[in-house]
This record gives structure tokens, sequence and C-alpha cells, in this order.
């Protein structure tokens, strides 16, 4: 059975990760993802981490892809991408404001090449306003929306980003999420529209409940420590090392049996028997906790917990989640194959459709691998094809 996006062909001029992560999610769908790069100046995610072995990093974000090189700033190079683009149902980029019309790609003329394509732009701070046009990485998104005012150990604690591109991923899977309500409008209405999404308003959009809640108390939330978490809302280590995550609501629901599993009897009567109780004496009763957990290690704490039925969790690096059964029964990581015949392990789609499950089903290309491939789905013949390339479409002619 064909997947969704099977057909749909994507133009992808798209780099680093908010671009690209966006397109290798519809790939796994089945899109048709053509990502295009210059020779001279290629996505420069193929250069990062650089080691032995491929690149994880530039893998992950354009798996399933197709890759062909184009000088878009020649008068070749411009007029094959037209003729691709007369063929294509969504154009993808996250080029800085100002670029695409440097090169003469604008809404206006897409539409006059093609009226039934799709205009997908991932910007910095959105398309339209003061800024649109001012360059936005990861870390400064996530400084600017909010984020980072509230990531940390409590007030004293200095702003802190996420530990990973956490802006760039949440932008990616707004754009992706978008680029499939512009596809499902045309469908349902033959009608071709822009899309427009920004590192910015993903950020707005993920802490959408602590930014409304400021807009109507007036109040700024900060960052809490540890010592200042609820009890039951909290993370402790174990006397291994090794860290865990409570997570149980409402707290008094639990909170008597969560003193019978730290053999805490002292701590489920009076001053401490409410959640209403324990405010007033939080970091006490945290102390007293954080004493409690360093008795044993973590497995026996999580085994006492689970018996109980309650709600608790290991604090897992990278390599335990790589060993975690329950992402693997799911698909959450999967098997792929490398171009060597090597099977290496990959993050798989958090999507699961019961009748057409994603799949990747290669890993990135290499720069340029499928040009003369694309081109001849095209419509192009190979002497035009050599022609395009005397011309410099596809970079200085050698």
């Amino acid at each position: 059975m064909p997947l969704p996006l099977e057909g749909y062909r994507i133009l992808d001029l798209s780099l680093w990760q908010q671009g690209t992560y966006a397109t290798a999610m519809l790939a796994d769908m089945g899109a048709d993802v053509i990502k295009i790069e210059s020779v001279s100046n290629p996505d420069p995610g193929r250069g990062v981490g650089m080691g032995v072995g491929p690149n994880p990093y530039f893998h992950s974000l354009n798996r399933g892809k197709r890759s062909i090189v184009l000088d878009l700033k020649s008068e070749a190079g411009l007029e094959v991408f037209w003729k691709l683009a007369e063929q294509a149902d969504v154009f993808h980029n996250n080029l800085r404001g100002g670029a695409l019309g440097r090169l003469g790609i604008t809404h206006e003329r897409l539409q006059d090449v093609n009226q039934n394509i799709i205009m997908s732009s991932a910007t910095g701070w959105g398309h339209l306003g003061p800024e649109r046009h001012s360059g936005a990485m990861d870390t400064l998104a996530q400084a600017r929306g909010g984020f980072m005012s509230v990531t940390g150990d409590g007030p004293e604690a200095p702003p802190t980003p996420a530990g990973f591109p956490q802006a760039d991923h949440v932008g990616a899977i707004t754009s992706g999420y978008s680029i499939v309500l512009a596809l499902l409008h045309r469908e349902r209405h033959g009608e071709a529209q822009d899309v427009n999404t920004s590192l910015y308003g993903s950020q707005l959009c993920i802490q959408s409940f602590g930014i409304t809640s400021a807009a109507w108390s007036g109040e700024v939330r900060g960052q809490i420590s540890h010592q200042e978490r609820p009890p039951t809302w909290n993370h402790f280590r174990a006397g291994d090392g090794k860290w865990f995550m409570i997570g149980a609501l409402p707290p008094d629901k639990w909170w008597a049996q969560f003193c019978e599993v730290m053999e805490a009897p002292e701590l489920a009567d009076d001053p401490y028997r409410t959640a209403a109780d324990r405010v007033d004496r939080n970091s006490e009763v945290i102390e007293k906790m954080d004493s409690i957990f360093a008795t044993k290690p973590r497995d026996k704490w999580m085994k006492a917990f689970h018996e109980r039925q309650m709600l608790v969790q290991p604090v897992a690096n990278y390599l335990d989640v790589l060993e975690d059964e329950q992402a693997w029964a799911n698909d959450y990581l999967v098997k792929v194959p490398d171009p060597s015949g090597e099977i290496r392990t990959m993050v798989g789609s958090p999507v699961h459709l019961s009748k057409t499950p994603a799949k990747i089903d290669r890993m990135a290309p290499e720069l340029g691998q499928h040009l003369e491939e694309v081109l001849l789905e095209t419509g192009y013949e190979w002497g035009e094809i050599e022609v395009l390339r005397a011309r410099g479409a596809f970079g200085a002619p050698e």
C-alpha cells in the first residue's frame, strides 16, 4: 500500500536542522524530497561532527531524500530550477530573509510557473514585522522565546538552553505539520498557498500554557529548583548515583503510598499530610526524601514504586534510550542499511499509522548523487544535461 505522501514531490532548498528535519519527516511518509545544494556551498551539515564513518548529524536530518546540485546564481541553474518547479507540489526553504528574492525566486514567479505549488518558508522570527529578515539560530530562539528563562535549577541559576537543538527540531515539526495542512487544503479546495513558520513562533507554541498564564496573571514564572518542586513532581538521586523522576498528580492521592514505599510514615502525618501542609515545608520534605532515596540503588526504588503502580521513571541518557525495549517495540528506533550494507540504528518516526506506517528506506544522499536521475525524470535528455553542465547549471563546468 502506498505511503500517505507518496506521489508528492518537494523541492528542498533548506540547510542545518529547522528546514531539513521537516522534509526528512515527510520523506518518512513517502514524499519524494529533492534536496537542492550547491557544489561550492553545500548544506553545512555535511561537515558537522565528521569523523570515522557516516555523519549521524547529516543522515538523521536528510534520510530518504535525493540530492541534486544546482548553481542558482547562474542562468542555466535557475532554468533547471523552474523546470523542476513546474512538476513539484511544494517548494520548501529556510534561507535568511531576502536571499530568495535576490535569486528571483518569489511567490509570484512560482505561481506563474505552477499555480498548484505550495511555497513553504521556515524563518527565524516570522515572515512579518521589523525583524523578518534578521538571522536566527536555535539558542537565540530559545532565549527570546522564554524557554531559557524557565530552564535551570532555581532562581539563582543562570538561564539554561536545552541540551539539544530543541528550537530547531520543534520548528521543523511545526513546519512539516504546516506543509501537510497546506497539501490537504489544496486537495480539498484546489488552492495553493504560502506556508510560513518560524523558530520564534514554535517556541511560543510549545510554551503556550506558561505564556498565557503570564498574560492573565501579570506574573513571571522563573526557574524552579529541586528544593522548590513538589515532592511528587520531582527528580531524585538514588544511592548508586542514578536519577529517577516522580510524576504523580494529584499529590494527596499518592502521598501516603509514597511514604509507605519510602518507609517514612512520619512524613504521611501532620505537619506533612497534605500538599497544602507541605507548601511551607517543601525544602524540609525534599531534604528528607533526598536522604531516604540515597540509601538504595535506583532499581530497587523503581521496583518498589512500580509494584504499587506509581508514576516513576528513570532519567535516561542516550545510551539508555538505545537499550529501551519500549522504544524498539514502537519503531521509535529502527535499523537502516547504509550504502556499504552495514545496518545502522536511527530514530524513526514518532507517528504510527496502522495501515501505512512510516519508513526510512535509505540514509542521506551524497552531494549531487541523484542529479541525472531527477533530471531525466523531469524530461531532460542526456544531451541537454551535458549542455546545461557546460553552461554551469550545476556549478563551474569541469
